[in-house]
């Protein structure tokens, strides 16, 4: 009979480090790893973008991360390296979300090193089962160590059937180029390929307040007040995906690791511990909206009109991400938005409209087309950084991340970025 893998859920009220500590360390005791917790350790923590106004819960909370520091080095005399490493999203340097999430204050207490990935050594490994991937290149730091560690924040995410968790984690790293490559039918191959590149030793998931409901970056959180321990990513997705109500063979990154042989999707075959059952969670998250409908199906102003085929996670769900953010954010916008008929994919009848905006560089109208103002935005998918600025320019509508500062980041801070790496031969 196969091992049942395990999955701990254990009670976290708020974000007291101590606490985090004292839970982390029972967690890695409970599975053996205690002692093999040394060495170079490697944490990957989920910081795709973080802002203290339109951002503040799409991150691993700093608080969580110094618990979880806390217990991989309390007592210990050896003399272990501990690298964080990540790779932030929307084409923004890792180095300033660090500093956003509040990372740096972590330096002033752990002897510990922040590793923006695009700006680390690189190693590039050869896949053996990879359907998307031949290859993958990433920081040093994540292919080479003794102990990884995924420090994943349990969040709702539309792009791939509502949950990002420990396997999700790994488009975090990707470098740029390489992220948004095929980010369209074949996400969740792409997802599953990087398995062979992250698998950790040991995860242990922020889910003391999850991020809900809307936008990756944008969406609010919600107290949930749990942490998450395991060793395999698989039983520890298909429990986060039972948590938020929702089907683990209905998620396609999921099946296909299934069906790679990465694991049971079965919680026949996962043994769950802890000191809070997983139906006492699902009572809790059982009327919590996840967003997850169709982008035609949104409820405002943008009617939005949806070609053949539809790519959750392409250009459908990229766009049903952008309207997020206004949903988020600036609900007295959501509520008023200027009346754009959008078209996403191909569409093979009319369309009659004042103003109607094409996105994606595969989608068109065949039928006739009856309009005062025709545009288009291409990319497969578009990049965030793409749509919010287009969409400026086209259609004068002003999304949240439109800020000051946080063009700086992703203009001139993201040059500053780049010369760094220029400098040091890490392009």
């Amino acid at each position: 009979m196969r091992k049942k893998e395990k999955v701990i859920i254990r009670r976290s009220p708020d974000y007291n480090p101590e606490i985090i500590k004292k839970i982390v360390q029972e967690g890695l005791s409970e599975f053996g790893l205690s002692s093999k917790a040394k060495g170079k350790i490697t944490i990957k923590p989920n910081v795709v973008m973080a802002h203290h106004k339109i951002a503040p819960s799409a991150f691993t909370r700093p608080e969580f991360i110094d618990g979880l520091l806390g217990a991989l080095t309390d007592g210990k005399k050896d003399d272990s390296k501990i690298v964080i490493a990540e790779k932030a999203g929307a084409g923004l340097p890792t180095s300033r979300m660090f500093r956003r999430a509040g990372y740096y204050d972590l330096k002033k207490k752990y002897r510990i090193k922040l590793l923006p990935i695009e700006e680390s050594r690189k190693k590039t490994v050869r896949l053996q089962r990879g359907e998307v991937h031949q290859e993958v290149t990433t920081a040093r730091e994540i292919v080479d160590n003794d102990f990884l560690v995924y420090a994943p924040k349990l969040k709702s995410n539309v792009l791939c059937q509502g949950l990002t968790a420990a396997i999700k984690l790994n488009m975090g790293l990707l470098l740029d180029k390489k992220r948004l490559w095929n980010h369209n039918f074949n996400l969740d191959k792409k997802i599953v390929d990087l398995l062979e590149v992250g698998f950790p030793d040991f995860i242990a998931t922020d889910a003391i307040e999850i991020s809900l409901g809307g936008n990756q970056l944008t969406q609010h959180g919600r107290h949930l007040g749990i942490i998450l321990m395991a060793t395999d990513p698989v039983a520890h997705d298909v429990v986060c995906s039972h948590i938020l109500h929702l089907d683990p063979q209905h998620i396609h990154h999921l099946r296909i690791a299934h069906e790679r042989g990465y694991g049971s999707l079965s919680l026949d075959e996962i043994e769950i511990e802890g000191d809070i059952s997983l139906e006492e969670i699902r009572q809790k998250t059982k009327n919590w909206d996840l967003g997850l409908v169709k982008v035609d199906k949104v409820d405002c102003n943008i009617k939005t009109i949806i070609g053949e085929p539809y790519c959750p996670g392409g250009c459908h769900g990229i766009f049903l991400d952008w309207l997020y953010m206004f949903k988020d954010r600036k609900p007295e916008l959501w509520k008023n938005l200027p009346p754009w008929t959008v078209v996403i994919g191909q569409h093979s009848g009319d369309v009659s409209a004042s103003r109607v905006m094409v996105i994606g560089t595969c989608s068109g109208i065949q039928g006739k087309v009856k309009a005062r103002k025709l545009r288009k935005i291409r990319g497969c998918p578009p990049k965030h950084k793409d749509l919010v600025l287009g969409f400026f320019l086209k259609a004068g509508i002003l999304n949240p991340l439109f800020r000051f500062d946080l063009i700086m980041d992703a203009y001139f801070f993201l040059f500053i970025s780049w010369c760094k790496r220029l400098i040091k031969g890490r392009l």
